[in-house]
C-alpha cells in the first residue's frame, strides 16, 4: 500500500500572524508558548469536504482559555480556515450529523454544558438539550434518531431533577465533610462526590431533543465514561442506531486495583445491559462498527490488574459471534483505531516511547477484514520532550485525515490518502 501525503496545514495565521513574526524577533519564550493556539477534535463532514475542528486560545487579560468552532474546506489547496463560533463561552467537541449536515457540539453559552447544533447554511446555533445537569459527552445517533449523552448523577436518584437538587443543598450547606465507605475517595485528580457517571438516550425530534432522557447503565456500579479521563470514544451506537455497546468497569470493592472493563449491548429502549467480554478478566474497551454493521472491533489486554499491558485488537462478527484477535504478534500497544468508510480496511494507530529519548512513531496500519494481510507505514518524530498529543484521525472517502500537534508550530491538520 502506498500512503501519499496530500495535505499539511501550518498555517501561521492560525498559530501566529506572519506579519507579527516579522514585526517582533525574539528568542522563544513561556509567553509565545502560552499564546500559542491549539487545535483538537477535528471531525470530517459526511462528504469529506470539510474539517470542523477546536481551537483553543489563551486570553491573558481574563485570565482564560477560548475555544471556538473553525471550519475548513479541504477540498482547496490554498483554503483558509473559517471562524463559526465567537461566543464568549467555550464552543467543543464538534460531531456531524449525517442526515442533515448540521454541527453539533458542546457549550456552556446557556449556564451550564448543553448540546447545541449549528447550520452551515446560516443562522445561530439551537439548543439540542435543556437538562438541569451539565452535558459531560455525547454521540448522535447514524441516523439522527437519537442523542446519547453522559450525566453526572447520584445513583439512588430516579431522575435527573432529584440530583439537581441534591447538587443544590449541598452547595447550600455550610457543612462540607463527607464519609467514604470505599475507595477510591480520590483518582488521580479528582475527589469522589458521591456521583457516577451514567449513559443516558433521549430521543430526537427535528434534530433536538424530544423526550426525557433514559438511563441504559444505572442497573450497574459503574461510570460510564470512566472516571477520570474517560470520554465519548468508550460508547458507540450500531450502525442501525437501534442499540449502544459502551465499556464499563464495575466498582464494588476491587476497582482501585481492577482493570477488568467489560463491554455490555443495551437497547436504546433500555433493559438490562448484556456482557459480551465476560470470558476476559483484563481490559476490553473502544467498541467500533464496520458501516455495515457486520464487523465489531475492540482493544482488549490479556494480563489482569496490570494497567501496562499491551491492547491489541479484537475483531468480532456480528452475524456468527465468531472473535479472533488481529493484532496479537504486533510489538506495540493499539491507542486509536477506525474502521475506513469503504469497510474491508481497519486503520489503527499506536505509539511507542523508547527509554532513554521520547521517541513518537506515529503509524497507521490498515489489516484486511477477509485475511492476514497487513501493512503499515511509521512517521517518527523525535523530541526530548512529551510535545505532541495522542493522534485524533477520521476517515473521508479514501482518505485519513489527523490532527497533530508539532514543536515548530504547535498545531497542525494532515491528512493522508491511501
Amino acid at each position: 500500500m502506498i500512503v501519499r501525503h496530500l495535505l499539511i496545514i501550518a498555517s501561521a495565521a492560525i498559530v501566529w500572524s506572519a506579519p507579527a513574526i516579522a514585526a517582533d524577533t525574539h528568542p522563544f519564550g513561556v509567553g509565545d508558548l502560552v499564546r500559542l493556539n491549539r487545535l483538537s477534535e477535528p471531525a470530517l463532514s459526511p462528504d469529506g469536504r470539510h474539517i470542523v475542528y477546536t481551537q483553543r486560545q489563551t486570553d491573558l487579560e481574563a485570565d482564560r482559555d477560548r475555544a471556538d468552532l473553525w471550519l475548513l474546506d479541504v477540498t482547496q489547496s490554498k483554503a483558509v480556515p473559517k471562524r463559526l463560533t465567537s461566543h464568549p463561552e467555550n464552543d467543543f467537541s464538534p460531531q456531524w450529523s449525517r442526515v442533515s449536515g448540521n454541527i453539533y457540539f458542546l457549550s456552556a453559552r446557556s449556564g451550564s454544558q448543553q448540546v447545541w447544533r449549528l447550520s452551515l447554511t446560516g443562522g445561530e446555533a439551537q439548543q439540542v438539550t435543556k437538562f438541569p445537569l451539565d452535558v459531560t459527552t455525547y454521540k448522535l445517533a447514524p441516523d439522527d434518531s437519537y442523542l446519547a449523552v453522559t450525566l453526572d448523577v447520584f445513583p439512588d436518584c430516579g431522575d435527573l431533577a432529584c440530583t439537581a437538587k441534591r447538587f443544590k443543598q449541598q452547595s447550600d450547606h455550610k457543612s462540607r465533610g463527607m464519609v467514604f465507605d470505599r475507595i477510591f475517595v480520590r483518582h488521580w485528580d479528582t475527589w469522589d462526590d458521591g456521583t457516577q457517571t451514567h449513559l443516558f438516550v433521549a430521543k430526537l425530534q427535528d434534530g433536538v431533543v424530544a423526550t426525557e432522557p433514559r438511563d441504559l447503565s444505572g442497573s450497574l456500579d459503574a461510570d460510564v465514561p470512566s472516571k477520570p479521563f474517560g470520554d465519548a470514544s468508550e460508547y458507540n451506537f450500531t450502525p442501525d442506531s437501534s442499540k449502544i455497546v459502551f465499556d464499563a468497569r464495575i466498582k464494588g470493592k476491587s476497582e482501585p486495583w481492577s482493570t477488568n472493563f467489560d463491554l455490555y449491548e443495551v437497547s436504546v429502549a433500555g433493559g438490562a445491559p448484556k456482557n459480551l467480554t465476560q470470558d476476559n478478566p483484563a481490559w476490553d474497551a473502544g467498541p467500533i462498527f464496520s458501516g455495515d454493521g457486520h464487523w465489531m472491533a475492540y482493544r482488549a489486554m490479556e494480563r489482569p490488574s496490570l494497567e501496562a499491558d499491551r491492547f491489541h485488537i479484537e475483531l468480532v462478527n456480528r452475524k456468527t459471534g465468531e472473535r479472533r484477535a488481529l493484532t496479537k504478534d504486533w510489538d506495540r500497544s493499539v491507542d486509536t483505531m477506525e474502521f475506513a468508510r469503504w469497510q474491508e480496511h481497519l486503520c489503527a494507530h499506536g505509539s511507542f516511547w523508547s527509554a532513554r529519548t521520547v521517541v513518537r512513531r506515529s503509524q497507521i496500519r490498515q489489516t484486511e477484514i477477509a485475511g492476514e494481510q497487513r501493512s503499515h507505514r511509521s512517521d517518527y518524530r523525535r523530541s526530548q520532550h512529551d510535545l505532541f498529543q495522542r493522534g485524533e484521525f477520521e476517515f473521508a472517502g479514501r482518505s485519513i485525515f489527523r490532527c497533530r500537534q508539532r514543536r515548530q508550530t504547535a498545531a497542525a491538520l494532515a491528512a493522508q490518502r491511501r
